[in-house]
């Protein structure tokens, strides 16, 4: 049994098509079809049925699955420990992020850089749900993003910061001489806001049906940066975290007085699994960045 045998077989139960999980390994499909009946029958059951060109798994491939999962997990782990035997020298850290936590990221990207300038930095933009996945599957080392009050059972967050949600102005928009808003006052508003499945956007429409506000939303899209954009127009504004537009430049943030729109912002990686230290390098230079508190702009 090969760590590559375990890795074929949990492609292809991820998309449940040896054609499609052969492309995504970079392999033939008689490569794959092969190396997995050699597992089936070095484990005596079959792993898949087989149906024409469909496959199912089977109660057999559901329960080894697990274990191939933990075998890949152990392995990674202990590639990871020697790579750090070089002490930060070499590698590659792989970051997941969420759009809305980019701003608050920069500074430390910078910073990381420039002390460990021989470790390569990947970075991965996504929904939480999305982030959640790669760390799963050990595709990103650790995920910034917000937490959203439910994870998967293997993976563990821990607290980056806290953010209240503000009504983002261009600062010479007619908006902009306002020091505090109602959440009432926000259908007045053209809204530009992220598309629905951001977490940002989950997040508001369940503040909008709670408290019963119609708000105006003119413009969607799935990249928050470009809703920053298009409030510095001075034709739209938006809602979002302090930390998402940390630093940005022309605009004001209006704190909202009647409602609770805090969200908490979080380091979520892969439960019981080793962490490379270039991680937990860059995760106390980013918490230590961001101890400041981001109440006003």
């Amino acid at each position: 049994m090969e760590l590559r045998q375990l890795k074929y077989f949990l492609k292809a139960k991820e998309l449940l098509n040896f054609t499609e999980a052969a492309k995504h390994l970079y392999i033939t499909q008689s490569t794959l079809s092969q190396q997995i009946k050699q597992l089936e029958d070095e484990l005596g059951m079959p792993l898949f049925d087989r149906i024409g060109k469909r496959i199912t798994i089977t109660e057999a491939g559901k329960l080894f699955a697990t274990y191939a999962e933990k075998s890949i997990h152990a392995a990674n782990d202990g590639k990871q420990m020697l790579e750090d035997l070089n002490n930060l020298q070499e590698g590659v850290l792989h970051i997941g992020l969420t759009w809305g936590l980019k701003s608050l990221a920069i500074s430390t990207f910078k910073i990381f850089t420039e002390q460990y300038p021989k470790v390569k930095l990947q970075v991965t933009f996504g929904t939480t749900t999305e982030l959640i996945d790669a760390v799963m599957r050990q595709e990103i080392d650790f995920a910034l993003t917000f937490y959203e009050g439910e994870l998967h059972e293997g993976v563990v967050h821990e607290n980056l910061m806290t953010s209240d949600m503000f009504v983002i102005v261009w600062e010479e928009s007619i908006w902009a001489s306002k020091e505090a808003m109602t959440f009432k006052e926000v259908e007045q508003l053209k809204l530009a806001l992220p598309v629905k499945g951001f977490s940002t956007r989950n997040f508001l429409d369940e503040q909008f049906t709670h408290y019963a506000i119609t708000p105006q939303v003119v413009v969607e899209v799935n990249h928050t940066s470009t809703v920053i954009d298009l409030v510095r127009t001075g034709a739209f504004q938006t809602i979002l975290t302090l930390a998402s537009v940390h630093g940005e430049p022309y605009l004001k943030a209006i704190p909202i007085t009647d409602c609770d729109m805090r969200r908490e912002a979080v380091i979520m990686r892969l439960k019981d699994s080793y962490q490379k230290k270039s991680a937990r390098v860059f995760m106390d230079m980013l918490q230590q960045e961001n101890k400041e508190e981001y109440n006003q702009l």
